[in-house]
């Protein structure tokens, strides 16, 4: 079963000289598992992560950002004040605990060091409010507009940056995703609620 992903937004382009940086700052804590995209956890205190944990594999995946969506791109901009260069796209393979914390341990090394900003793909996931069905709210968007205000008023209780961003979705809806800064995604691995967009 496929894990959880996010991807964190830098304002710089990577050239070879700092893709071979970035990949041997990887190195430091993770070991290349396949093709060079795919990495394993080695060294969890260089992420400030405890051990001993569980976890599968995660793609870190560098490319140039590519704004297909000219207002989300815009939106973007005007939010973080750059338009992003580089995407680091992270997704673990695995859905365990262990591996919402990982993918968000290293979202967050990645953005401090490369003065990034995280994507989470979609509002931060908080479990549904009481009364509200998943399956409801997903397929018929009963309670939907509640969980999302209740997602909304518990990032409002996190320390750090937060922006919405709308996007338009494979089926032309508008979504929103919340893109937040270092300090508001180590707050959130902090909370009890604490997870990653899946």
């Amino acid at each position: 079963m496929a894990g959880p992903t996010a991807a964190v937004l830098t304002p710089g382009i990577f050239a070879t000289a700092c893709l071979d940086e970035f990949r041997g700052w990887l190195a430091e804590s993770l070991t290349p598992d396949i093709d060079g995209d795919w990495w394993l956890l080695r060294e969890p205190h260089r992420l400030d992560m405890e051990s001993p944990l569980r976890t599968g594999s995660m793609l870190v995946e560098p490319t140039a950002y590519e704004g297909d969506d000219a207002d989300e791109a815009a939106s973007l901009e005007r939010a973080l004040g750059f338009r992003p260069g580089i995407e680091v796209v992270l997704a673990a393979a695995v859905n365990g605990k262990d591996d919402h914390r990982f993918l968000a341990h290293l979202a967050v090394a990645i953005a401090r060091r490369y003065g990034g900003l995280i994507d989470l793909g979609g509002l931060l996931p908080v479990p549904p409010p009481p009364g509200v069905s998943v399956r409801s709210a997903l397929e018929s968007g009963l309670g939907l507009q509640e969980w999302d205000d209740l997602s909304r008023a518990t990032i409002a209780t996190l320390s750090g940056r937060s922006h919405e961003i709308p996007y338009r979705t494979a089926d032309d809806e508008v979504a929103v995703s919340h893109v937040v800064d270092a300090d508001l995604l180590a707050a959130w691995l902090r909370h009890p609620l604490f997870r990653m967009v899946k």
